[in-house]
């Protein structure tokens, strides 16, 4: 549920993005056909120059000069698609945090949800393997949250999780999550934290992941590309 959320603002960013990408690659196709007239036209004036003995010569270095050309317009417009598709998923990622508090809580119990609900199914696993009861069972499962989003929403997302799990997670476990009063360095989302062992929801670490699944979708999107 959370992926789909991010998947959706990800989505939102790329179709505004695509009148962007259209621009600039304009700019930069516009900029290509410059060095090629500027190399074209100093070719020429080599042709011109150099007599018919040294005539071999020069027409090495002209391709030579082509072939400079190229490699220029190439690393340009590898540079300007980089750039845009860093632009995408930079966006995507300032977006999400710009949400509005409504919005955004719905996305941070998602994740909550989703890693508590992933850690519990461990703890049952490892109960029905293994029979390590106190050994699998925490004192508390701690939420982190940066300064910004534990002041303002903080423990109405400890409390939305509580009640989106209610009747799928007993009470007793649900006792158990709580909002810690250790902040983090991370630019949103959340990490939670059951012992030793720490579940890392952070919006940069989600995005990283949602980019290497759908970069080269956003590619063809954008440059009509095959991946």
């Amino acid at each position: 549920m959370a992926m789909n959320g991010l998947e959706k603002i990800t989505d939102k960013i790329l179709s505004e993005a695509q009148a962007t990408a259209d621009r600039i690659l304009e700019d930069a196709q516009a900029e290509c056909e410059r060095i090629n007239a500027e190399y074209a036209a100093r070719a020429e004036g080599i042709r011109e120059s150099i007599s018919a003995e040294a005539e071999k010569g020069g027409m090495e270095y002209v391709s030579r000069v082509k072939f400079s050309a190229a490699t220029a317009k190439r690393n340009l417009l590898l540079q300007t698609k980089s750039e845009l598709i860093d632009g995408v998923f930079d966006g995507a990622l300032e977006g999400t945090r710009a949400l509005e508090l409504e919005k955004y809580n719905e996305l941070l119990i998602g994740l909550l949800s989703a890693a508590l609900m992933e850690q519990l199914e461990a703890e049952d696993l490892s109960r029905k393997l293994y029979g390590e009861e106190d050994a699998m069972s925490p004192e508390k499962y701690e939420v982190l949250l940066n300064q910004r989003d534990r002041d303002r929403c903080g423990k109405a997302v400890v409390e939305g999780t509580k009640k989106h799990l209610a009747g799928k997670v007993s009470a007793s476990r649900l006792e158990l999550l709580t909002l810690s009063d250790q902040v983090v360095a991370i630019d949103g989302g959340l990490i939670l934290r059951y012992g030793s062992v720490e579940s890392n929801c952070s919006l940069s670490l989600l995005f990283a992941q949602l980019r290497e699944s759908l970069e080269a979708e956003v590619a063809r999107t954008l440059f009509d590309v095959k991946a």
